[in-house]
């Protein structure tokens, strides 16, 4: 039981998980960042509970606790309507117990969301989040209803719920459906009007192209899923150049992701970090010919192999023969080799004072 789970329980005050969270864990998932528990007590008295308690003004949640979970307060935790079927589905943490108040059952043994929605500002939210439990392409209408001005707070939710989901690429579609991604999100929408080369790109245009990667993904890391989201948004305002279709789309797309991550409400280190593996995404092609002295920096970067799962899953996505990321596996594991001999310098050529040592002789 996490420690969240166990304040509450210290404080005499019972909870359970909701929606999602709830969902997850009758599906055997892994649990999400983000918590979602329905906690049967005040404002006042779950703050007693929590220092560090914030209040960020959500739709779906009383109180926040930083990107660990979301918090409502109802005046009866098994009973009280939380917002439609699919949210009022319940777990008891303490025991493993599904609550099933709108009858569910079955359509969670289907596999399938049926669009019992009410149309409501957190309707999006809670569709295009519990989407990405399927295979796309799914399409829920009820839940197109954009909300109104959406905050910070709540994009960046919604951004991690979507992205620690095993479908990211079905929770983007609803999205995309709704107008919600053209609406707020305007650096993905373009991705759609990036035309790629068919022998390069056979899956199709550039949203196309990063929906794929997902599928691709070996653990759903919030920092390698926000760079394959974004590792190409610098594609639609790059230039043609000297036979580079797509001329310093890395350097314009890490700019522009950091913008995103900042406008979201992101940490600088995640903004860093992300901007760092977008810029970067297409150098692990070119580090078996380049001189060692210009990628040595970025070996020894300990989100370099992060970086090397990037370009895995971007490789792969484009149908692409694997030999190009095996060969920067290999490239890498030399280097790195060579760096650890005490005898031999990273490209793998001897030491000058092993050099002058064995003239000696």
């Amino acid at each position: 039981m996490s420690d969240i789970y166990q304040q509450l329980e210290d404080a005499d005050l019972l909870f359970f998980e909701y929606g999602i969270t709830a969902i997850d864990a009758y599906y055997g998932e892994k649990p999400r960042p983000l918590r979602f528990l329905a906690v049967q007590c005040s404002v006042i008295e779950l703050a007693r509970c929590f220092g560090e308690l914030q209040y960020p003004g959500l739709p779906y949640a009383d109180a926040a606790l930083h990107e660990e979970a979301r918090l409502l307060c109802v005046e009866n935790a098994l009973e009280d309507d939380l917002g439609g079927p699919w949210m009022n589905f319940r777990r008891n943490p303490r025991n493993g117990i599904f609550y099933d108040k709108d009858n569910i059952y079955h359509e969670l043994r289907a596999h399938s969301i049926s669009s019992r929605y009410a149309k409501s500002e957190r309707s999006l939210f809670d569709a295009a989040i519990f989407a990405t439990l399927h295979e796309p392409p799914l399409h829920i209408s009820d839940a197109e209803v954009i909300p109104s001005s959406p905050s910070a707070p709540f994009q960046k939710d919604l951004l991690i719920g979507i992205l620690s989901g095993p479908y990211p690429a079905s929770g983007f579609e609803i999205l995309k459906q709704s107008g919600f991604i053209a609406q707020e999100w305007p650096e993905l929408a373009l991705l759609d009007d990036v035309d790629h080369s068919k022998d390069f790109h056979p899956e199709g245009n550039g949203w196309s192209h990063t929906m794929q990667t997902f599928s691709y993904r070996k653990d759903r890391d919030l920092t390698l899923s926000l760079a394959l989201l974004l590792h190409d948004i610098g594609k639609p305002g790059s230039q043609r150049l000297d036979g580079k279709r797509f001329n310093q789309h890395a350097e314009l797309g890490a700019h522009l992701a950091r913008k995103f991550l900042r406008r979201l409400g992101f940490s600088e280190g995640i903004q860093e970090d992300v901007g760092f593996l977008i810029r970067y995404h297409m150098m692990p092609a070119a580090l078996a010919v380049l001189p060692v002295q210009k990628t040595k920096a970025l070996i020894t970067d300990p989100r370099f192999s992060t970086l090397l799962e990037l370009f895995r899953c971007d490789e792969f996505s484009s149908f692409k023969d694997p030999e190009r990321y095996y060969e920067a596996c290999n490239a890498y594991q030399t280097i790195r080799r060579n760096m650890k001999n005490p005898y031999r310098n990273a490209d793998g050529s001897k030491k000058h004072a092993v050099k002058r040592q064995l003239s000696h002789y």
